[in-house]
């Protein structure tokens, strides 16, 4: 069976990168598999797979700045289109389109260094700074967290 190239990627993952002349004769990058007579697969650091991406070092680091990145640009666009700043609505709002993407797949990837953490609270940081009334909250972003 032929495989296509364009839709196939491979990964290979390795539990000490540190200590790769101990993993001479498996060392990813020497590896090429060969698809047809004058193509060939080669590995990659990172992809994706149903929405998250996966680093070969099975950070999450890469796929937490990507869905942050993804949640920012979707809070620009809710605060360009809604002019209303209204709690309620921007609450609503914010829980069925932007935190959707932050928890989309949640379990897998679940983060437990402290700079992921924060990445995703400074999405709902930022929002709640925006929305009339909650600025004076000690915790801003307190009500967006059920």
């Amino acid at each position: 069976m032929a495989l296509h190239k364009d839709k196939f990627e491979y990964m290979c993952h390795r539990h000490n990168r540190q200590n790769a002349l101990s993993e001479l004769p498996f060392v990813s990058e020497l590896y090429q598999h060969s698809v047809s007579h004058d193509k060939s697969l080669t590995p990659v650091s990172q992809l994706r797979d149903l929405g998250v991406l996966v680093s070969n070092d099975l950070s999450w680091s890469p796929h937490i700045r990507a869905i942050a990145n993804k949640a920012r640009q979707k809070a620009a666009w809710v605060f360009s289109v809604f002019q209303t700043r209204s709690p309620v609505i921007m609450l609503t709002l914010y829980k069925s389109m932007v935190r959707s993407l932050l928890e989309y797949c949640c379990p897998l990837w679940h983060p437990s260094k402290i700079s992921d953490i924060q990445e995703l609270e400074s999405v709902q940081k930022a929002f709640a700074a925006r929305i009339s009334g909650m600025r004076d909250f000690h915790s801003p972003y307190s009500a967006l967290i059920p």
